[in-house]
């Protein structure tokens, strides 16, 4: 079991990742579910304050996916299934999410 410290901390760095990011998870699941489909199973804001980035877990019929989506450009970073390794990535973001930055779509 954790101690208090523990989760103190924890909370913390939670706090300090929100405020680093200008994407909200609404607009990182957008992007993800726009550009590989599915179902969104989890979704985690991670890294340090410099460098936050959203990971989020879809299903889709061909098997699972991460997507890595950057915390404040919502720019793709990485996209893996399981078992095939990488996906292709174009790097471009649809326009709709975007633009969703400051409404919500």
């Amino acid at each position: 079991m954790r101690n208090g410290h523990d989760l103190l901390a924890r909370a913390k760095k939670t706090v300090a990742l929100a405020k680093a990011s200008s994407v909200s998870i609404d607009q990182a699941v957008k992007v993800a579910l726009m550009s590989i489909g599915g179902t969104v199973v989890d979704a985690k804001l991670k890294g340090k304050p410099g460098n936050v980035y959203w990971r989020i877990k879809l299903l889709t019929a061909e098997g699972r996916v991460k997507i890595y989506i950057d915390g404040r450009s919502s720019e793709i970073l990485e996209a893996w299934s399981d078992g095939s390794g990488p996906l292709a990535n174009d790097g471009e973001v649809p326009t709709e999410v975007i633009a969703g930055r400051t409404q919500y779509l």
